[in-house]
């Protein structure tokens, strides 16, 4: 399909919580979560399964005659053609390559400082929830939680700026309200603890829908005394890094892959094809987006370029250090 951006617009809501203390041998956590990935691959893999088996009646009824004529021998040749790609496409679907672009595909690519190197994925049917429910508002990542996450143990944070040029925003926190020992105390060298941000992001995409991202973002923080001058200006020297991200791919409907189907078996069956059987090729609606920065241009890693990949380098947790001088983003 045709690709296009996602136009982040505003941050809608802010919540912090779900405090999660380990020591620094334990592996260290990350704000990954593949329940949308899976979600993705198995509505995929079932649109092309269903495409597959037409094709296959199609094959079938062809076998069945004694001789064929010149136009039946070049379709199927194309159905032929047309089946087994749909065969490779669903294998990369399932178990992408390396730096392929398909999403939950393994990215080796360096990564800038402070970000994450696991790239999650948010997943919603955009054009299937219009179909259910025309009149609601889509929100894409409500109930994608991070491992571990408790939504009741999330609190919502009262935004104090907002920068709409910048989208972003700064949010009052008082760690005492978590009412959780390891935030009203000093950090041990040997402890680490983890908070989940959550932000809501008003978006638009190409063709005027608007919608809600839900993005999560797990933070590592300490508490400590009120740096010295000298402290400050040590920390300064050594570049710590003062920010941290995680990039996200966001798709909002199954990719489409090929016209052939559309064109072709509903002339020659005799059970017509109903929208609902086929993958909807939404090029027009934009409801898929195409990952500019991909390396490999082949035909084959094209039809997969469907994804547009979000950097949000969440100001909202550098404002933690910002706001109180005792707690500090690791």
């Amino acid at each position: 399909g045709a690709g296009g951006n996602i136009a982040c617009k505003s941050i809608s809501s802010i919540s912090i919580g779900n405090v999660h203390t380990q020591t620094r041998h334990q592996p260290a956590l990350d704000s990954y979560q593949n329940e949308d990935l899976l979600k993705l691959r198995c509505a995929w893999s079932e649109a092309l399964e269903s495409v597959q088996n037409r094709i296959g009646e199609q094959l079938h009824r062809l076998a069945e005659k004694e001789a064929l004529t010149e136009e039946e021998e070049e379709e199927r040749g194309k159905l032929l053609e047309e089946w087994i790609r749909l065969l490779r496409e669903r294998d990369a679907v399932l178990l992408p390559k390396e730096n392929s672009g398909v999403p939950g595909a393994r990215d080796t690519r360096p990564v800038p400082q402070g970000m994450e190197s696991r790239i999650p994925t948010l997943f919603a049917d955009v054009n299937e929830q219009l179909r259910q429910n025309p009149k609601n508002r889509i929100v894409i990542g409500e109930r994608s939680n991070v491992s571990g996450q408790d939504p009741n143990q999330m609190i919502r944070l009262t935004t104090v700026k907002h920068d709409q040029h910048r989208v972003c925003a700064i949010s009052a926190w008082d760690s005492s309200t978590h009412e959780t020992e390891s935030l009203n105390c000093l950090t041990e060298p040997e402890q680490r603890i983890y908070l989940t941000l959550q932000v809501g992001v008003d978006v638009s995409l190409p063709y005027g829908m608007e919608l809600e991202l839900v993005l999560r973002k797990r933070v590592c923080v300490r508490v400590y005394k009120k740096k010295s001058l000298r402290d400050s200006m040590r920390g300064f020297m050594q570049d710590i890094p003062k920010r941290c991200g995680v990039m996200y791919e966001v798709v909002t409907g199954i990719p489409a892959f090929s016209n052939f189907y559309h064109e072709n078996l509903n002339k020659r069956t005799s059970t017509p094809i109903k929208d609902s059987d086929m993958i909807e090729d939404n090029s027009n609606e934009h409801s898929t987006f195409q990952n500019n920065s991909s390396e490999n241009n082949s035909r084959e890693d094209h039809d997969f370029e469907v994804v547009e990949k979000i950097d949000n380098n969440y100001s909202n947790s550098n404002g933690l250090s910002e706001l109180d001088d005792s707690i500090d983003p690791l």
